[in-house]
């Protein structure tokens, strides 16, 4: 099965690591962890992101058909670079979070992990609840929005 999902909560440590869940690892296929290479930085909606590597190529693919000259697309890309970090998982599966983005997110001992499909996000536990009480949204509205749930079907 592809992509990340599932939502769980983790300490961080005083080193400022957090052990990711084992179901969000990357594994060869023999099924030992494997060592890929993720990059991590400021999330939207409050959030730290960690992106695979082939997803973080992808952003950059994207961000780099924009034009440099637009005033929004270097405020973004500054945010989104300037804090960004490499991150390798050690043996036992942790990484580092640095301060500056421990900071960012508002993260503090405990920190909610959850499965994006293509990354992963970090969440203060009370912040993630405070974004979904403030969406405005019912999950079914936001459905009906994206997609077309009649397809194929008369009215």
């Amino acid at each position: 099965m592809e992509g990340f999902f599932g939502q769980y909560n983790v300490n961080l440590d005083q080193k400022g690591r957090i052990a990711l869940p084992s179901r969000l690892r990357p594994v060869t296929v023999e099924g030992a962890q494997a060592n890929h290479e993720f990059i991590l930085t400021k999330g939207l909606d409050g959030c730290l992101a960690l992106y695979p590597e082939d997803q973080w190529q992808t952003i950059q693919q994207r961000l780099g058909s924009h034009n440099f000259n637009r005033r929004d697309y270097r405020f973004f890309s500054r945010m989104l670079h300037s804090v960004a970090v490499n991150i390798t998982l050690d043996r036992q599966g942790r990484l580092l979070i640095p301060s500056h983005l421990q900071e960012d997110a508002g993260l503090t001992r405990e920190v909610l992990v959850i499965g994006v499909n293509r990354w992963i996000e970090f969440w203060d536990p009370k912040r993630y609840r405070e974004y979904l009480t403030q969406y405005g949204q019912s999950y079914e509205e936001v459905a009906e929005k994206l997609f077309d749930l009649n397809r194929g079907e008369d009215s």
